[in-house]
């Protein structure tokens, strides 16, 4: 006895073939597109503390102190590494750039100061970015505004790939330095998911989008001299 598949069959096994192509290209996305950001940036990735070269700066990438009130280890992992350069040695400044929200009580800048101050940084140590609500906005902005040409970046070996990708884009001599990233298997691996997924967006806002970081102004931010270079500029985009 023969069966004929139905025409509703067929398209539910093409839908379904589509589905698995569309996936797998997805995915070859997502791998070439982390290959070839890796292969740029690798040589300027550094987990030695004392094989990393000198900056006068260190910016420390801003992250949630806690995740569902919960501490979170990429943030004190960040603190850590960043503390660990300036006692080093191997900077005098250190900028925190990340997002404030004070209407939803959100301040990565305050809690990553609170936190640098009690691990010993002095408050001269300390610069504050906080209008870094992207990681693209906090290089731009260390180079547009600031003036920054040369500085260290930390956080996760990941993210320091990506932020440094921008550094190089623009121009900016620039390393990064590795913090530890956490081995809590599910946590690591959806930041990991997520970081991919930045990745791809970050190769559209700088190939095909253009995205640039609306700069308002310089309130709240302070740079001794000696990182900068003579002229700074201010609204660059206006």
């Amino acid at each position: 006895m023969h069966f004929k598949l139905k025409k509703s069959s067929l398209w539910e096994k093409r839908i379904f073939c589509g589905c698995l192509t569309g996936i797998a290209v997805f995915a070859l996305i997502i791998i070439l597109c982390s290959w070839h950001i890796y292969n740029q940036t690798n040589p300027f990735l550094y987990d030695s503390i004392e094989s990393i070269p000198y900056n006068d700066v260190a910016m420390v990438l801003g992250t949630s102190q806690t995740e569902h009130r919960i501490p979170n280890d990429y943030f004190s992992y960040r603190i850590e590494a960043a503390v660990s350069l300036y006692k080093k040695g191997k900077v005098k400044y250190l900028l925190v750039s990340g997002a404030a929200k004070p209407k939803a009580n959100y301040d990565e800048i305050a809690d990553m100061r609170i936190a640098l101050r009690k691990r010993g940084i002095p408050d001269k140590a300390i610069l504050s970015d906080k209008d870094g609500h992207r990681t693209l906005d906090s290089i731009i902005r260390a180079k547009e505004l600031l003036g920054l040409k040369k500085f260290t970046i930390v956080s996760q070996e990941s993210h320091n790939a990506r932020a440094q990708y921008i550094a190089q884009y623009y121009g900016l001599d620039t390393v990064a330095f590795n913090a530890m990233t956490p081995d809590l298997f599910i946590s690591r691996y959806g930041v990991e998911l997520r970081e991919k997924m930045a990745k791809i967006k970050m190769l559209l806002d700088l190939y095909i989008l253009k995205t640039r970081p609306v700069i308002s102004g310089k309130t709240g931010l302070q740079i001794p001299a000696v990182c900068i270079d003579e002229k700074v500029i201010l609204n660059p985009w206006k």
